[in-house]
C-alpha cells in the first residue's frame, strides 16, 4: 500500500511536457497585443474568448436558478412556518454533511487532477464514480439504521428524502465539464434540474394549498436531482474513453482514496463553520429558534452560490498557474485580478446584509423572521471575507498544499466547536452567526497566509 501511495504522488506531481495540450490549455496560448487601447482591448477579448462566453453563462444561468431558488424558498419558510422551516433546515443541514461524505474531497482536487494529467482521464472518472457511489450506499444504510434504531421523530422519512436527495447532488460531474471548458453546457443542466423543482414546488403551493410537506420536498429534490444526473452523464460518457485504463478500477478508487483522505477530513471539518452551528442552535434552542436564523443564511446562501459559480472560471485557470515552470509574478498578477473580480461580485449582497438587514428581512419573510436581522448584519460581513477566502483555498488545494489546507480548518473547527458551545446557549442565532464568522474567518487567513508565502517563495 505504501508502494501504491508513492507511485500516486510520483504521478501527481511530475509535469508531462509531451502530453498534448487540452482545450482549457490552447484558450491560454500567448497573444502579441495590438497598438492602441481599442486593440488591446480587442486582443484581450480574443485570448479570453471561451472564458468570457463561460462567465456570461455561468452569470446568466445561476442568476436565473439563484432567483428562482431564493424566491421558492423564502415562500417555502411563510408556507411552512418557522417551527417546520427549520426542521426542513435541519435535513438540509444533515445533507450537507451527506454530501460532503460522498464527494471525499473530490469537488476540490479534481479538476487539478484531470487538468495536469489528461491521460489518465477515463480511469480517474470512473473510478471517482466508483468510489462515490459506494459512500452514497453507506450514508443511506446510516440513515435508515438511525431510523430504525432510535425511532426519532424529527429524522422523519421526509427529512431522511431531503438528505438523500442533496447527497445525491454528489454524483455529478462537474469537475469533468469544468476541465473540457464546458460550463455552460453543465450549467444548463443545473437550470433544467432546479426548474423541474420548483415548478412541482409552485404547483403544489397554487393548486394543492395547505399540501407542501418536507416529504414532497424531500421527493421532488431525488427525481429532480436524478434527471440532472441522467443529463449530464448521458453527453459527458459519451466523449470519456473508459477502457483504455492501465490498472485495475479498484486500484484506482483504493489510490483515489488515500490521496483525497486529507482534504476530505478538511471539507468534513469545513462544515463545524456553516452547519455545524445550525445543528448546535437546533439542540440548544430548538427548531423555531433554528428557522430564524435559517431565513437569514438564505441571503448568505445565495450569495455563496453566485461565488461559487464565479469561481468555477477561475479553479482551472488556477490549476494551471500552479504547474511549475510558472514564475512569481504571473501568478500575483493573477490572484490578484480573480480576488478582485471575487470581492467585486460578493460586494453588493454584503453591503445590503450588513447596512440594510432588517429592511430585507421585512420585505421578504413573515414578522416571525424579523429576529434575524442581527445575524444577518454579521452574515454580511461573513460574505465578503468568503470571497476571499475562496480564492486562497482554490490555490493552497492546486498548489499541493493540502497538509496545510488541514490543519487550518482543524484549527478553524476546533474554535468554531467552542465558540458554538459558548455563545449558542446564550445568543442563539446571534452566537451562532459570531462562530460562523470568526472561526472560519481564522482559517481563511491562514489560507491567505499560506498563499502569500507560498507565492513569495516562488522563483
Amino acid at each position: 500500500m505504501a508502494k501504491s501511495m508513492s507511485n500516486l504522488n510520483s504521478e501527481m506531481v511530475e509535469a508531462s511536457d509531451c502530453e498534448e495540450l487540452t482545450q482549457a490549455e490552447t484558450i491560454d496560448r500567448p497573444w502579441n497585443p495590438a497598438h492602441g487601447p481599442l486593440g488591446k482591448l480587442k486582443d484581450i477579448f480574443i485570448s479570453h474568448k471561451a472564458s468570457l462566453q463561460n462567465l456570461s453563462a455561468l452569470v446568466i444561468i445561476n442568476f436565473m436558478v439563484a432567483a428562482l431558488g431564493f424566491l421558492t424558498r423564502v415562500k417555502i419558510a411563510n408556507v411552512l412556518g418557522k417551527e417546520s422551516f427549520g426542521l426542513l433546515a435541519y435535513g438540509l443541514a444533515l445533507g450537507s454533511y451527506g454530501a460532503v461524505i460522498v464527494k471525499f474531497g473530490l469537488d476540490r482536487t479534481f479538476v487539478r487532477d484531470l487538468i495536469h494529467y489528461p491521460r489518465r482521464f477515463g480511469q480517474l472518472v470512473a473510478g471517482s464514480l466508483v468510489l462515490r457511489g459506494l459512500l452514497l450506499v453507506v450514508v443511506i444504510l446510516a440513515l435508515v439504521g438511525w431510523k430504525l434504531t432510535f425511532a426519532s421523530s424529527e429524522l422523519s422519512w421526509g427529512v431522511i428524502a431531503v438528505v438523500v436527495g442533496t447527497s445525491l447532488m454528489a454524483l455529478d460531474l462537474q469537475a469533468v465539464y469544468d476541465s473540457w471548458q464546458k460550463m455552460s453546457r453543465h450549467a444548463f443542466y443545473n437550470l433544467v434540474q432546479r426548474c423541474c423543482y420548483y415548478t412541482l414546488i409552485w404547483a403544489v403551493i397554487l393548486f394543492f394549498p395547505g399540501k407542501l410537506s418536507i416529504g414532497l420536498i424531500g421527493g421532488g429534490t431525488m427525481a429532480s436531482v436524478a434527471l440532472y444526473l441522467f443529463m449530464q452523464q448521458r453527453w459527458a460518457f459519451k466523449r470519456i474513453e473508459f477502457y483504455k485504463a492501465k490498472e485495475s478500477l479498484i486500484k484506482v478508487v483504493i489510490k483515489l482514496g488515500f490521496a483525497n483522505l486529507l482534504v476530505w477530513a478538511a471539507a468534513i471539518g469545513c462544515l463545524s463553520f456553516g452547519v455545524l452551528n445550525q445543528l448546535m442552535l437546533k439542540y440548544f434552542r430548538g427548531t423555531a429558534a433554528l428557522g430564524g436564523y435559517a431565513a437569514a443564511w438564505q441571503i448568505a446562501a445565495i450569495a455563496m452560490l453566485l461565488l461559487n459559480q464565479v469561481a468555477r472560471i477561475g479553479k482551472p485557470a488556477t490549476a494551471r498557474i500552479t504547474r511549475e515552470g510558472t514564475d512569481r509574478n504571473t501568478r500575483r498578477k493573477f490572484l490578484v485580478k480573480y480576488s478582485a473580480v471575487m470581492f467585486a461580485a460578493a460586494s453588493p449582497i454584503a453591503i445590503s446584509a450588513l447596512f440594510c438587514p432588517g429592511l430585507i428581512l421585512k420585505t421578504l419573510f413573515r414578522p416571525e423572521y424579523a429576529s434575524a436581522a442581527v445575524p444577518l448584519r454579521i452574515l454580511g460581513i461573513y460574505i465578503a471575507l468568503f470571497s476571499l477566502g475562496l480564492v486562497a483555498s482554490q490555490y493552497v488545494i492546486a498548489a499541493r498544499m493540502e497538509k496545510v489546507y488541514f490543519a487550518s480548518v482543524i484549527v478553524g473547527g476546533v474554535l468554531s466547536v467552542l465558540f458554538c458551545l459558548f455563545l449558542i446557549p446564550k445568543l442563539g442565532g446571534i452566537g451562532a452567526a459570531i462562530s460562523l464568522l470568526i472561526a472560519h474567518g481564522i482559517s481563511m487567513g491562514l489560507y491567505c497566509v499560506a498563499m502569500i508565502l507560498h507565492v513569495r517563495n516562488c522563483e
